[in-house]
């Protein structure tokens, strides 16, 4: 039964034309998982929060920075520190207390999508994207895509199991690690809210038919001039799945067990540290360097490789790997290694002259 408050927090989603209380009554039905509640997912959990969903999820690993406050506007600066998940569900459930909204604080697995009608992928990682696509894939969910990076945004809607199939694998057949990211090249905040809120727009489209969904298309904004463009999509002869990785992840180490390694003088462990210039002026693990610093070391030295939460870290080590030097990611990066108390230490002072 819907109650009085709810019909007043819908009251202008039912008055738009063709809408109605249909359309109402589709959404108080529908569930959502929204993966990554960062720049991307702030915007898309702003407008959900509101749309009288019966049940959000949100999955989300990572812990609130004060480097996110500029973008990710579901934040404020009493929450840096605290799980973007857990400070999300909070703002949601204050715009409508009889959302049901389900914080998970932990990395997407497929099982996640079980039980929803929509999957959002804000998560903004090409890696997230791929496990997302299969997971929607194998339980016939379509799922809103979007990306930003610099002064470029993409949104498009992906559904396998539709009339006409496309996946995400038919934009981006070959299996590329993540390139670049916001702390490397930035991003303009006010385009993430841009990019979130036409994701947020595609699930309503895809639960309560207000608008046409971006299925087959990508629509793509360039903030340099403010100009969108839409490509069209499709599922031809030549789509391909792209091979599977004969080394699908580095393997972690958690803070913990890098402590005790690091305690010990014959552990003979590199720290390589990937951040920016900015990030490692904040301090960084005593003893670590970074990659210009490698050329003395033996081409075999097994390293550990370090950024804030572990994303560039993996994509860092892959290809160290590739080129045949042993490399393991800090599992959650610096971030973890800081909330488990670990030492810090200025960059200059941990490299050798």
């Amino acid at each position: 039964m819907t109650t009085d408050a709810r019909r007043r927090l819908t009251s202008r989603t039912a008055a738009l034309e063709g809408a109605g209380e249909q359309a109402v009554r589709a959404l108080a039905d529908a569930s959502v998982l929204v993966v990554g509640a960062g720049g991307l997912g702030a915007p898309v959990l702003t407008y959900l929060a509101g749309a009288g969903l019966r049940r959000v999820t949100i999955v989300d690993h990572d812990v609130v920075d004060t480097s996110n406050l500029a973008r990710q506007t579901l934040f404020a600066a009493a929450d840096v520190g605290r799980s973007k998940a857990e400070c999300a569900a909070e703002r949601v459930r204050g715009v409508d207390p009889e959302l049901e909204v389900v914080a998970l604080a932990e990395s997407f697995r497929p099982e996640h999508v079980t039980g929803h009608d929509v999957v959002v992928d804000a998560a903004d990682s090409v890696e997230v994207t791929r496990a997302i696509s299969d997971a929607c894939s194998r339980a016939g969910i379509p799922f809103v895509w979007g990306t930003v990076l610099g002064l470029d945004g993409q949104v498009s809607v992906f559904h396998d199991s539709g009339s006409e199939p496309i996946d995400f694998h038919d934009l981006h057949p070959d299996a590329l690690p993540d390139e670049g990211s916001c702390a490397l090249e930035g991003v303009l905040p006010a385009l993430c809210g841009a990019v979130g809120s036409v994701m947020a727009a595609q699930v309503t489209a895809l639960v309560a038919g207000i608008g046409d969904p971006l299925l087959g298309r990508v629509l793509t904004v360039d903030a340099r001039r403010w100009r969108w463009t839409e490509s069209p999509l499709r599922r031809g002869p030549a789509s391909r799945r792209p091979a599977a990785h004969v080394d699908d992840a580095p393997p972690r180490i958690a803070p913990a067990a890098l402590a005790e390694r690091l305690r010990d003088p014959r552990g003979g462990l590199l720290l390589v540290d990937v951040r920016t210039p900015a990030e490692l002026a904040t301090g960084t693990i005593p003893g670590s360097t970074t990659p210009e610093h490698l050329d003395d070391e033996p081409a075999d030295a097994p390293v550990v490789v370090v950024c804030a939460s572990g994303v560039r870290a993996t994509a860092w080590a892959r290809a160290a790997r590739a080129a045949g030097r042993p490399a393991t990611v800090l599992d959650g990066g610096i971030e973890a290694w800081r909330r488990e108390g670990g030492p810090i230490a200025a960059l200059a002072d941990t490299i050798a002259e």
